[in-house]
């Protein structure tokens, strides 16, 4: 059995071996061995998956597929220009957009069980106010930027969201790969490796970079905020104030 373990790499080799394991657990419950002989091979952790970053043409496949859903191609845009995280992005409400003011507010879901929580007061470059407006400008009766209509409404499904518009952040991992698929746009590259949504938010900060923007700018935008190079201003009556950081988001696509 170790022999024959010994010709695949890791990450098949514990999947082999887990199965042996199952076979054997099995063999013992029902007398037929007398021991679990599987778990006597050695144990190998399974290689951790290295995702490839994605580039911008990539990326521009993805968005200007006809395959890729409506609702998707802001997702994707709205995560490319502002930086924030996919929970950030499918829970961002419309009211936190002001489009006399020209800013957009957000607190970073990852930073609220901070001692200090960040929240942010984004002003929007063309890019962002173009994706915002057209999420304000949707006919689907929604508080999210980002909702869509759902083909099915089943009450399993419906229960276990805020709204019926809404877009889980585990949806909007599984849409973005497959409308990536579907786009051919990472063809070339293995598909376990291939970029996710997630992703999205490392190649918009090297796009910042490459637009010469500051890296203190960038960490700002991405809840890093440095007090340095911050503007502060409160908002909100005396018993709860917040304390915005005030940032910029003027990556031009």
């Amino acid at each position: 059995m170790a022999e024959y373990l010994d010709q695949f790499s890791n990450n098949a080799y514990t999947k082999h071996r887990g199965l042996w394991v199952q076979i054997f657990a099995f063999a013992v419950a029902k007398g037929l061995a007398e021991r679990n002989n599987a778990e006597l091979t050695l144990v190998k952790k399974e290689a951790e998956k290295k995702r490839q970053r994605h580039t911008l043409e990539g990326l521009k496949k993805i968005i200007e597929a006809t395959t890729t859903p409506p609702w998707l191609n802001p997702a994707i845009r709205l995560a490319l220009v502002s930086l924030q995280q996919r929970e950030d992005i499918v829970t961002w409400l419309k009211s936190a957009a002001d489009m006399d003011k020209n800013t957009l507010t957000v607190s970073p879901g990852k930073t609220q069980s901070y001692d200090n929580p960040i929240h942010l007061k984004i002003s929007m470059g063309a890019a962002l106010r173009e994706v915002v407006g057209e999420c304000l400008r949707s006919p689907i009766a929604s508080p999210y930027l980002i909702h869509y209509n759902p083909k099915a409404r089943r009450r399993e499904q419906l229960d276990a969201k805020d709204h019926w518009t809404s877009v889980t952040p585990d949806y909007l991992t599984k849409e973005f790969s497959k409308a990536r698929d579907t786009a051919h746009a990472y063809d070339q590259v293995p598909k376990g490796e291939r970029p996710t949504f997630h992703e999205i938010r490392a190649l918009g900060a090297w796009l910042y970079e490459q637009q010469n923007f500051p890296m203190e700018y960038i960490q700002a935008l991405m809840g890093h905020a440095d007090e340095k190079m911050t503007k502060h201003y409160q908002q909100g009556d005396s018993d709860k104030t917040i304390e915005y950081v005030e940032v910029c988001a003027e990556l031009t696509l």
